[in-house]
């Protein structure tokens, strides 16, 4: 299960994603720096990929599971999902090309399950609003419009993507979104706490909620990415400052 949904702004936008794991999962660690591929992200020691990150120049990517399209008779072996978007990030920093469709076109898709990669281009706001949303089912790449918040769920998907969405209804006013409805809708819980958009299960739950702002500011861009550690109930910040 994660949840993911934003908010743009007059000069960029924001950016927020639960992250809900197994309570076996090992910790991941927090966002850092990768000079590599000049993005910030936090590592899955598991996979050792990401599920969210933003680069440089403003432009994020976030990835969801896609459990409703996975074939699990199959049994090849697959490389983790997570492994994508630092593939992509490289990609982005050492070509021309800067649509992510095309690269995601020239990959070998099949060593990767299904997945939905929700893109946000660097240049997003009020004005600009374009936000991509790729599903993987294991065989094609398909772009599709879907309204947010973009949630995953491999236990009563139908649910949990209703309740997450009624939430939201009922948190974020369209006319007037502010950070503080989305982070009260990210933080939220409900009675059944599996449910919630801050889950709870016992053998799952919310391990991490993120927030990434990006803002084109006078001659600059600022990014910050803000991390919660949902299990040691710790903040962690990664930033960049980019002339333009």
């Amino acid at each position: 299960m994660c949840t993911l949904s934003y908010l743009l702004t007059g000069n960029g936008y924001e950016l927020f994603f639960n992250r809900d794991e197994q309570r076996s999962r090992q910790i991941a660690l927090t966002p850092q720096i990768n000079r590599k591929n000049q993005a910030i992200y936090p590592i899955d020691p598991q996979g050792k990929g990401t599920w969210l990150a933003v680069n440089q120049q403003g432009l994020s990517l976030a990835l969801l599971n896609y459990y409703q399209a996975c074939d699990n008779s199959k049994t090849q072996s697959y490389v983790s999902r997570g492994q994508l978007i630092p593939t992509l990030m490289l990609q982005l920093k050492n070509t021309q090309n800067k649509f992510i469709g095309d690269l995601l076109q020239a990959i070998d898709l099949s060593i990767y399950q299904p997945f939905q990669l929700a893109t946000f281009p660097n240049n997003l706001s009020k004005t600009v609003e374009k936000v991509n949303f790729y599903q993987w089912d294991g065989s094609k790449l398909v772009l599709t419009n879907k309204e947010q918040p973009f949630t995953s769920s491999g236990v009563d998907f139908d649910y949990v993507e209703k309740q997450r969405k009624d939430k939201f209804k009922q948190l974020i006013c369209p006319e007037n979104a502010t950070r503080e409805q989305f982070k009260n809708f990210h933080s939220s819980r409900e009675t059944q706490g599996k449910y919630s958009v801050n889950m709870e299960r016992f053998d799952a739950k919310t391990v991490s909620i993120s927030h990434i702002c990006v803002a084109h500011l006078l001659q600059k861009i600022k990014i910050n990415f803000e991390y919660y550690d949902n299990i040691n109930h710790q903040l962690h910040q990664q930033s960049f400052i980019k002339p333009v």
